[in-house]
């Protein structure tokens, strides 16, 4: 943004032209493109600020020859200095970015950054390591490597995985946040890896096949190692070296998120309705756990109990990620016990804070997060279904009436995808499922569009935005227990269809951490079973994986991703000491 004091001076500067000094064939290009007001050069790019605006011998006269820029990256910083978009593909995206740290625009390399990061694959993670350390890009390095590190099995199945050089291949080995669904993938990492590159010394082959954690295997894991021995020319009895030196327990794997995943109340679904009590207890995951073979546990700390009695089927939100809002819900399960209350919890507290109640009792809806405003939609009020939306103002502490959705809809779920919101299935009024996708935008009078409705309609499931798409999951449907699974693509308009679940997840809580969809709890209406397993999606590699358990089984619960400082000064508890939880 230009200020008063800068205009002008920049003023002064329209009529002066940039030309570059190139092949005879790129000038006459060049100097079309680049005959442009200097005061745009000079806002987009801290470079040419300098050199113009500074009292530089390029500042004055009409014309300045730079020796050092090519035509291609001249004028994409010039387009970008008059649209503040990049319109490249992926491999020009990478250069944008290169071409924005050699001349410090950071406007422009805060761009290109989050857009390679939102199109991270196999191959594009391996492009990236040449300039990994290019000072400036450490931001999209750093999601390379975490990308890498959950996506290892996909990785080594990239045509250009053999040339990953071997001092990154073992980094990656030795990070205890390696995700693999067993220890045998990395194993069959290093064999691709040395399988593409015979030359490999002894020594160095050793020294990968040392950071592959043997002894966490499991004896089905050891036998499939056996049966693949190790690629030629490496000698067979090298393999039976390492085991032995394996033998002992190996260290587990030990993942610490980057944002904490907080879990919030639910129900118990106990058949004696005396004993059925909704849970207080609010939880936070501190790390996740691989031991030997598919053992996996999650470490979970304990934030500050919900008031008695507890609630279930509320919504939860977290507006800027540090304070938590938990509101409305049931305490119990007669129609008269909908909840119109709102809590919050911030770091500083020692207790959860009594704020402005809703202006409609309500449960079984989501709450979101919407440009600093939270939105409760729809739900239901005893055996009602409503139709009505409220947003509240964590400034003001007030709740206000918002534009209603096109029909009356509980248990359905919602999701904000790149600034806009989107809500999926529910149960009409009449109690019919719904397969609807809406897009609801609250600045509108008529706020709700129609979008191309999901495969299969669906209530109580999950839904989350990641990489671009919606994702939706589980609930219950015409059939019963639902394992469907499906992508929404908002620029095509259409849907996927996925892995399916591996259990039923109804009334689960859903959330998005690190690059995966995480579906906690639920039960199965078929049993009535409650579920306390954790399962999370990596589209990358379109599978499934179980994280481990809940501190206790629960379903209609609410989940939300709070940043670590939030958290991290409440004293870790152990699940195997939480003999008398809150909830």
């Amino acid at each position: 943004m230009i200020t008063s004091w800068e205009a002008p001076r920049r003023y002064r500067l329209l009529k002066k032209k940039i030309t570059c000094p190139l092949r005879e064939a790129n000038v006459p290009q060049l100097v079309r493109a680049a005959g442009v007001h200097r005061a745009a050069l000079a806002c987009g790019s801290e470079f040419f600020g300098a050199m113009l605006l500074s009292g530089m011998r390029e500042s004055q006269g009409t014309e300045v020859s730079l020796h050092t820029i090519s035509a291609q990256d001249l004028r994409l910083l010039v387009s970008f200095a008059y649209t503040g978009a990049v319109r490249a593909g992926w491999p020009g995206l990478l250069r944008a970015a290169q071409t924005a740290v050699q001349y410090q625009s950071s406007s422009c390399l805060a761009l290109c950054q989050r857009a390679l990061a939102r199109g991270l694959s196999p191959a594009r993670c391996l492009a990236l390591f040449p300039i990994a350390e290019a000072p400036g890009l450490e931001r999209l390095w750093s999601k390379a490597r975490h990308y890498l590190l959950t996506h290892l099995p996909a990785v080594a199945l990239c045509p250009t995985f053999p040339s990953l050089p071997s001092a990154c291949l073992a980094e990656l080995l030795e990070s205890d946040e390696l995700h693999v669904q067993e220890e045998f993938e990395a194993f069959m990492a290093v064999w691709r890896w040395l399988a593409a590159n015979p030359e490999t010394e002894e020594s160095e082959a050793k020294a990968l096949l040392r950071r592959v954690r043997f002894g966490r295997m499991s004896t089905r894991e050891l036998r499939r190692v056996r049966a693949a021995g190790l690629p030629p020319p490496l000698p067979p009895d090298l393999l039976h070296q390492l085991l032995v030196e394996a033998a002992v327990p190996g260290q587990e794997r030990r993942r610490e998120p980057d944002q904490a995943l907080v879990v919030i109340g639910g129900d118990g679904l106990r058949s004696d309705m005396a004993r059925r009590q909704p849970s207080r207890g609010v939880w936070w995951a501190r790390a996740f756990r691989c031991g030997t073979g598919l053992v996996r546990t999650v470490e979970w700390g304990r934030l500050p109990a919900l008031p008695a009695p507890g609630r279930f089927r509320h919504g939860a939100a977290s507006p800027a990620g540090s304070q938590l809002y938990v509101c409305g819900g049931q305490d119990f399960y007669g129609h008269a016990n909908t909840l119109a209350s709102t809590l919050r919890w911030d770091p500083g507290q020692e207790d959860w804070e009594e704020m402005a109640p809703l202006c409609q009792a309500r449960s079984f809806f989501p709450l979101l997060a919407l440009d600093g405003l939270l939105y409760a939609l729809g739900g239901r009020n005893g055996d009602v279904a409503l139709n009505s939306v409220e947003a509240y103002n964590p400034e003001l502490n007030v709740w206000r009436p918002a534009p209603a959705l096109p029909a009356p809809r509980f248990a359905h779920a919602a999701a904000v995808l790149e600034g806009r919101l989107y809500v999926s299935g529910g149960c009409s009024g009449a109690g019919r499922y719904l397969a609807s996708l809406l897009h609801y935008d609250p600045k509108l009078e008529k706020p709700g569009t129609l979008l191309s409705p999901m495969g299969v309609p669906r209530a109580g499931h999950v839904m989350a935005a990641l990489g671009g798409r919606l994702y939706v999951a589980g609930g219950l449907g015409e059939t019963g227990d639902l394992l469907s699974f499906e992508a929404y693509e908002p620029r095509t308009d259409s849907w996927t269809h996925l892995a399916p679940l591996p259990s039923p997840h109804v009334g689960a809580a859903g959330a998005a951490l690190q690059g995966e969809l995480l579906v906690l709890g639920g039960y199965s209406h078929r049993t009535y079973a409650l579920s306390h397993l954790i399962h999370a999606y990596c589209p990358g590699l379109d599978r499934w994986l179980c994280l481990g358990t809940l501190p206790r089984p629960r379903a209609e619960m609410a989940a939300c991703i709070l940043t670590l400082p939030s958290v991290q000064h409440i004293a870790l508890v152990p699940t195997r000491h939480q003999t008398k939880p809150a909830g």
